[in-house]
């Protein structure tokens, strides 16, 4: 959405470099003379303060008039010091809540660092109170609420830090605990610090038991087994064939989008061993290859999938798009193995050299189109009329597996000491899903128990009615 002059906006810079102004004898040779018109020369020296010394897709936010929000650009830029290296996904989602916040006081001619002292009066309650009327009008949801809020928090814990005093409080904080489950599953409990202004945005907790969705990084649909024929189906009758092998990808390895799209050329270049059933193809941190939050694991590819992505690979096809690639790694084999028809990356790795000529690099928006321009449509010609996300095959990966451990070792027939065999499926099922937190594993097989129990109560209903209307 284009924003009108009279808006503050978030642009993004392709490059930000680093610098600090100097008038030190001696500069560094990397530092670059400055000369303005008006005043005394200075050198400008890389930022030592800072861990990086440029980022790429850096937002800035500037108010209507088009100058940068001074504070709110400061906090942007202490951001690059942090030990741990912030995404500019998340840098940018900052500068779109603290937009948000400068707009909202531009409207209601409110000064933020004006803290007088009636509490309700305090530009953090203020704005804290116009969130809750967004999410009243259902403008917003509450947790988009809460995450602006805390946001703001934090804005302001810079500026004190920064050396800003405030003559009274901006919000009230305490000492809460919070409960959670490490990556073995078992139960903890952490002191957190909480503030009055982001607990006003509790919301209750909603039942889940009998959906047909499961939390895995969002929430997702395991497509039953006749919806994922389907689904190959309609792929071999529309004949893309990056679009079938990835799709494949992902219902036989349980890859995330960026995962599959990410992967180069040299992952498929090896011959796989005599007698194997699957290829192990290394993702994450080091390989090139994107996974969520960086995060090395190994993707088991069937032999008969991966012998096709070895052809294509190599096929004219896939030569064709490479020759129009604008982009010369290092190595030849470093090439993604799959580009569009222009020579395009359809996910481009955080890590990749090139990502700076984007504005808004590739994040696998083509295959969204494809869902819906040629899959959904054709799926719906031939009678089938369901819905879904690329990202419900990894969930559809999922439950494919947990049906197929679980044949094997059934829980109504499982006696204790059948129990540890029990529990290494339920590990195994999370190392091949990479999941970090043992609970999210166990969501898959609790979504199998309820779901069918809630699907076969319903059917039991459904024929009770059907009895009733035929004894009519």
């Amino acid at each position: 959405m284009k924003a009108s002059p009279t808006q503050v906006r978030v642009e993004v810079l392709r490059k930000l470099d680093c610098y600090q102004p100097s008038v030190s004898q001696s500069p560094s040779p990397e530092a670059w003379r400055c000369s303005p018109r008006d005043g005394r020369p200075f050198w400008a020296e890389r930022l030592q303060s800072h861990f990086r010394d440029n980022c790429y897709h850096y937002p800035v936010v500037l108010d209507p008039d088009g100058s940068p929000w001074q504070e709110a650009n400061r906090y942007l830029l202490s951001r690059l010091a942090d030990i741990s290296p912030i995404s500019h996904r998340t840098l940018e989602s900052i500068a779109g809540d603290l937009a948000h916040f400068r707009q909202w006081q531009l409207d209601d001619d409110i000064d933020f660092l004006n803290v007088p002292g009636r509490p309700r009066a305090r530009p953090t309650y203020r704005y804290c109170a116009f969130l809750h009327d967004l999410v009243g009008f259902h403008t917003i949801k509450a947790s988009t609420a809460k995450r602006r809020m805390s946001t703001v928090q934090n804005f302001y814990r810079w500026l004190e830090h920064d050396g800003v005093r405030f003559p009274h409080p901006l919000w009230v904080e305490s000492d809460t605990r919070l409960s959670f489950k490490d990556a073995k599953g078992l139960q903890h409990q952490r002191q957190v610090k909480s503030t009055d202004l982001t607990r006003s945005f509790r919301t209750a907790r909603q039942s889940h038991d009998f959906s047909e969705y499961l939390e895995d990084g969002g929430k997702l649909r395991p497509l039953p087994k006749d919806e994922q024929i389907a689904l190959v189906e309609a792929l071999q009758r529309i004949g893309n064939t990056e679009m079938t092998l990835a799709f494949l990808l992902a219902l036989t390895t349980g890859a995330r989008l960026q995962t599959i799209f990410t992967l180069r050329s040299k992952h498929v270049a090896s011959p796989p061993r005599d007698g194997t059933v699957s290829k192990r193809i290394k993702v994450g941190h080091g390989t090139l290859i994107n996974t969520k939050y960086g995060k090395q694991m190994t993707l088991l590819v069937p032999v008969w999938l991966y012998t096709r992505l070895q052809i294509y690979s190599q096929s004219p096809r896939r030569l064709q798009r490479v020759a129009k690639s604008q982009h010369t790694y290092p190595e030849v084999d470093e090439q993604y193995l799959f580009l569009t028809r222009a020579g395009q990356p359809y996910y481009m790795a955080t890590s990749d050299p090139f990502a700076f000529l984007y504005r808004s690099p590739p994040r696998g928006n083509a295959v969204t189109q494809f869902i819906h321009q040629q899959l959904m449509p054709n799926l719906n010609q031939h009678g089938h009329d369901f819905t879904f996300r690329f990202h419900d095959l990894r969930a559809s990966f999922g439950m494919n597996l947990v049906e197929s451990l679980l044949d094997q070792h059934s829980e109504r027939h499982a006696t204790d000491e059948q129990r540890p065999e029990f529990f290494q499926t339920l590990m195994y099922v999370r190392e091949r899903m990479g999941h970090s937190q043992l609970s999210t594993t166990e969501g898959y097989l609790n979504y199998r128990k309820k779901f069918k129990i809630a699907s076969h109560l319903q059917s039991e209903f459904e024929s009770f009615l059907e009895q009733i209307v035929k004894e009519e």
